[in-house]
């Protein structure tokens, strides 16, 4: 609890589950490269800004 400054362990608890969540769906979103096809021309897409 001291690295983390929070008072409870339930809120430490909490905390941990929060980035658990984060991470497995950092994981998902990364076994998708490579496999997604796109269609786009960025060079046009920069010219728009």
């Amino acid at each position: 609890m001291t690295l983390s400054q929070l008072k409870t362990k339930k809120a430490v608890v909490e905390t941990g589950l929060k980035l658990l969540v984060q991470i497995k769906k950092q994981e998902r979103i990364k076994s998708l490269r490579g496999k997604l096809k796109w269609d786009g021309d960025l060079d046009a897409m920069r010219l728009d800004q």
